[in-house]
């Protein structure tokens, strides 16, 4: 339920998807509780609303990245408990396949990388493969890497929960407004402007996705975001395929 616009906030958050209700979420967890949302339509009706919801480690060599994506994880399976509101977090499993020996020593080190780190990756044969996935064709495959407890959530449920959870901890939360600028002393900006008046704030967060970019020149800034077209298919119900089946991926097919 969208509120009226404030004059002034510690911290003004501009967008209402996935990473907008995030900030607003962590900030009022950190004991800041003067933040404002504003969502030009309504919460998760851009970006976040179409996204594929994988929650998984796949592909992460690096300490942060891991880290997030792992803390992530924990968060989803969880922040129903705290909010009332379902993320459709289910921890089906992940799989990443190697068709080749090139593909298969990379997982080997993310194995070993992941797994000093606590995460229960594993090695597995194709035969396994076949095992938790019936319809994956494995002939080809020299292995796999598999994490039992990664899996998918809803995109638009994980937003709304961490939206509710800011909500909860404090914070404001607007929908139907557009921000259409800044206002500025010197090169600082001071707060944002919108179609229903202005906002004072200590701090400005753009998280309007593909719209970020626009949004960030009227400020002089040139943030280089680009859209990316992807693809995904739906479907009619199909003999097999149920919903507890892992995610399966082979990074040899991406372009």
């Amino acid at each position: 339920m969208s509120q009226a616009l404030p004059a002034r906030a510690q911290v003004v958050i501009v967008g209402g998807g996935v990473i907008g209700c995030s900030i607003a979420y962590h900030l009022t967890k950190l004991g800041v509780k003067d933040v404002l949302l504003i969502e030009k339509d309504q919460l998760t009706a851009g970006t976040t609303w179409h996204a594929a919801g994988l929650i998984t480690s796949a592909g992460y060599h690096d300490d942060t990245s891991l880290w997030m994506a792992r803390y992530s994880r924990d968060l989803y399976s969880k922040l129903e408990a705290e909010t009332g509101h379902s993320t459709g977090f289910r921890p089906v499993g992940h799989l990443s396949v190697a068709t080749n020996p090139a593909r298969f020593e990379t997982l080997l080190r993310e194995r070993d990388f992941q797994v000093g780190y606590g995460v229960p990756n594993e090695i597995i044969s194709p035969r396994e493969v076949s095992e938790l996935f019936p319809l994956a064709r494995v002939d080809d495959l020299i292995g796999a890497s598999y994490v039992v407890d990664e899996g998918r959530a809803d995109p638009v449920g994980v937003a709304t929960s961490m939206a509710k959870g800011a909500r909860m901890g404090g914070a404001t939360i607007v929908e139907g407004i557009s921000v259409t600028g800044f206002t500025r002393t010197g090169r600082r900006i001071t707060g944002v402007t919108t179609n229903s008046g202005n906002v004072e704030a200590d701090t400005v967060v753009l998280c309007a996705g593909l719209w970020t970019r626009q949004l960030a020149r009227k400020a002089g800034i040139d943030v280089p975001l680009q859209a990316a077209e992807h693809y995904y298919l739906l479907t009619e119900p199909m003999e097999g395929v149920h919903r507890d089946l892992p995610i399966i991926e082979d990074l040899e097919c991406y372009g």
